[in-house]
């Protein structure tokens, strides 16, 4: 019929849905797949030892997709041993990652297949910007920043694409750069540096992602686990940001320290952010927002208090992704 578009051509999309003893978060994810206005997808739901294995959570929720399979770990394995599953049974031309405690609008796939399908064969992965919901309301909206230039570069000082489950990546990039299973913290951040020497991104500069900021487990207060993942980001790539010249990597270490200083910050840990915001202060003292947080963390919790007040009563931001 005239106008009407084939999708008999249309690329198999694998989304992997990665839980762990959140079986009402994992219902409502998977209904999110479900409810989106692509096909062909084929659904990966990877278990990571739930007390209650996701196949029985689902046994009354069939997804209606083209295909579905869920997979379990004989014992608790982390976030990214359960996506390095869920990209060995991806069967898919794409990845589209989904955390269990995240939504998606309807034409998230949709608009991404669209955008690789206009980018060229360089690119690899593609992001879409995401709505911060507090409180049941929208508290931002965060948009990503892919630079025109480098972006391993902007990645080895901040996180410019956001979440893991705004992103889809070609198959074959996936399984040339697995999730680093050592890495307790900044998963993300690390898994896209590595995936962008690569190749290129691109985005959808739309909000297609729903993250809820407070969500159930999402913050943890092991002060330990956060300091070994900036250790372990800084041994590895350290060398790379040393390729772009002394003061840029000094400039990465400093963003580096920021990271942790900024998550003791939320979590009320303001020793260990003053600590790490002094830190990056030293290493780069030429970026503002260092000095901000810096004195945000300086007075404990009644600055820290203040600053959100502050925030509350502004009307919801446009953000870049961080």
């Amino acid at each position: 019929m005239t106008g009407v578009p084939d999708r008999s051509a249309d690329p198999l999309v694998t989304v992997v849905i990665t839980t762990y003893n959140r079986p009402s978060f994992l219902r409502s994810a998977v209904e999110t797949v479900v409810a989106q206005d692509y096909e062909p997808i084929e659904l990966v739901v990877v278990d990571d030892c739930s007390e209650t294995p996701a196949r029985e959570v689902l046994e009354d929720h069939t997804p209606e997709v083209t295909s579905f399979e869920s997979r379990r770990h004989a014992e608790n394995r982390g976030a990214n041993a359960a996506r390095n599953t869920g990209v060995d049974a991806a069967s898919g031309e794409f990845i589209a990652f989904l955390d269990d405690d995240d939504r998606w609008e309807p034409e998230k796939i949709s608009r991404q297949v669209e955008a690789f399908r206009r980018a060229g064969d360089d690119v690899g992965l593609v992001c879409t910007g995401r709505k911060v919901v507090d409180d049941g309301s929208v508290d931002e909206v965060r948009l990503p920043e892919i630079p025109d230039g480098d972006i391993t570069k902007a990645l080895l000082c901040r996180n410019v694409v956001g979440t893991q489950s705004s992103v889809m990546v070609r198959t074959d990039v996936a399984r040339e750069t697995p999730f680093d299973e050592t890495m307790p913290r900044w998963a993300d951040l690390e898994w896209y540096v590595a995936v962008s020497t690569e190749c290129e991104f691109a985005a959808v500069r739309e909000p297609l992602v729903i993250y809820t900021r407070g969500a159930l487990n999402r913050i943890s207060d092991d002060y330990g686990v956060l300091e070994e993942s900036y250790r372990i980001f800084v041994d590895k790539y350290r060398d790379l940001a040393a390729t772009y010249g002394q003061r840029f990597e000094r400039k990465m270490l400093a963003w580096s320290a920021f990271r942790v200083g900024n998550a003791s910050l939320n979590a009320g840990n303001y020793d260990m952010a003053r600590r790490y915001f002094l830190t990056a202060l030293v290493r780069y003292p030429f970026e503002p927002e260092f000095y901000i947080y810096a004195a945000t963390a300086l007075g404990g919790r009644r600055t820290h208090w203040v600053s959100r007040k502050l925030k509350r009563l502004l009307p919801p931001r446009l953000l870049p992704v961080s």
